[in-house]
């Protein structure tokens, strides 16, 4: 178990609020630690504290309340427990502090406990620990910036970690506040021991609009395809053409957003099992691609092209999840730049397009960084390389697969699901309520 100690500054108001958050938090505490003391059950402590009205707390800082009553007494059984501790006791009997000085310094700690489904914790945002601040959910309209005052440098790497486990709700994260300190409390285990991937093993990743492409292999050898297919649920985002400020357009974004974090967590799943050691994707930073790539890729239309980039194809989250999942893992997360990957892969492969880019991006990576030539960023161009019936374009005119690309470009070349000469399995991923298809190419 580590815990970090950080400082914090916050406004004013928000540390009235902490206060008082605390002094209902301690009172809780005592009084469910008094009525365990007397046999009473959790379920009765929660009706019974219904009734306290200076507790305007919500359920679940009560629950932790309770919880933490439960522990003091399992710690201390039949002890006497003072709480603020022994020195307080012996200041106030001297007259070396007050009433009001007691009941300040003899405070618990607000104690949140960590839920891993919930981003790790319910009541905190730790999406903007880089920032220095740490967002505390006291309810849905009343939301704290606690500004953090990082004393070491290590700490951010730890927050860094913190961070990203709850990004992916892998792990649950306790808080603890004091009047000036934040405690972030968690397990110290790497999610990936015990995970030995093959060395010369990685998957090549296509994304599209409306499909996600990957393939596995080691060395040459193809071990793994599976195309998502998101069509299901992007042709009615493009279809129906709600506004974007619209509770349809807002709940079917929202529906695309969850199923594409499903489809990081599958495919980082996949890899795990097949013992990948490299994650190979397409390079999108910058501008999204030239013309020419996006023609590549049969995409560019226009207004409705536009439409589908910017408005449905959630490629950053994409990208993000698969990235943190890596991490956790110790897969090798790298990009390649997808220079003609789709018409190349379509060239050589008869899979569907979008997993014959990702074989094509993967055999970059393999090259590339894995081997580290450098001169492999395309594949020799040679009529053993093509499929058949693209051989007989492979003239002495064409000098390269741009040269090749500019000869047969009009004609059709994507591999369609009914052209595929592989036989493939159909199913919903996870869930009968799932939009996304998948083809398992067998």
């Amino acid at each position: 178990m580590i815990t970090i100690k950080i400082p914090y500054k916050t406004s004013e108001n928000n540390v009235s609020i902490i206060n008082d958050l605390r002094r209902q938090y301690s009172c809780v505490v005592r009084y469910a630690y008094n009525r365990i003391k007397e046999g009473m059950t959790q379920r009765d402590i929660r009706l019974k504290i219904k009734d306290i009205k200076s507790v305007t707390m919500n359920s679940w800082f009560i629950q932790c309340a309770i919880m933490e009553g439960l522990a003091i007494y399992k710690r201390n059984k039949d002890r006497k427990v003072i709480f603020g501790g022994k020195k307080l006791f012996n200041l106030r009997i001297r007259n070396k502090i007050n009433k009001e000085e007691l009941r300040n310094k003899r405070l618990v700690y607000l104690t949140l406990q960590g839920e891993a489904n919930k981003n790790g914790n319910r009541q905190f945002n730790f999406s903007y620990l880089m920032d220095n601040k740490l967002i505390f959910k006291v309810n849905s309209k009343q939301h704290l910036e606690l500004n953090l005052q990082l004393m070491k440098k290590n700490y951010m790497k730890k927050l860094k970690y913190i961070q990203d486990i709850s990004s992916i709700k892998q792990q649950p994260i306790t808080i603890k506040i004091s009047a000036t300190d934040v405690y972030f409390i968690y397990v110290d285990k790497q999610i990936n021991r015990g995970y030995k991937p093959m060395v010369n093993r990685y998957m090549g990743i296509d994304m599209n609009p409306n499909n996600i492409g990957i393939s596995i292999k080691e060395n040459d050898k193809i071990i793994y395809t599976n195309q998502f297919n998101l069509t299901n649920l992007t042709s009615i985002i493009s279809n129906e053409h709600n506004s974007s400020e619209s509770k349809r357009f807002k709940y079917l974004n929202n529906k695309l957003k969850h199923e594409i974090i499903q489809v990081s967590k599958k495919i980082i799943d996949i890899g795990i099992y097949y013992k990948v050691n490299y994650v190979f994707i397409e390079n999108l930073t910058g501008i999204l691609k030239s013309k020419v790539e996006m023609k590549l890729k049969g995409t560019y239309k226009g207004t409705e092209y536009n439409r589908k980039t910017h408005n449905y194809w959630k490629r950053s989250l994409f990208i993000d999840q698969m990235k943190k999942r890596c991490c956790f893992y110790d897969i090798k997360f790298r990009e390649r730049f997808a220079h003609y990957s789709s018409f190349i892969g379509n060239m050589m492969y008869d899979y569907v397009d979008s997993v014959n880019a990702s074989l094509e991006i993967g055999r970059r990576g393999y090259e590339t960084i894995i081997k580290n030539n450098k001169n492999k960023f395309y594949p020799n161009l040679t009529k053993d390389s093509l499929k058949d019936q693209w051989k007989e374009y492979l003239s002495d005119d064409v000098e390269d697969w741009k040269g090749l690309y500019q000869k047969i470009s009009k004609l059709k070349y994507r591999v369609s699901l009914n052209d595929t000469k592989h036989q493939f399995k159909v199913f919903k991923m996870n869930s009968t309520k799932s939009k996304i298809i998948c083809h398992n190419f067998i």
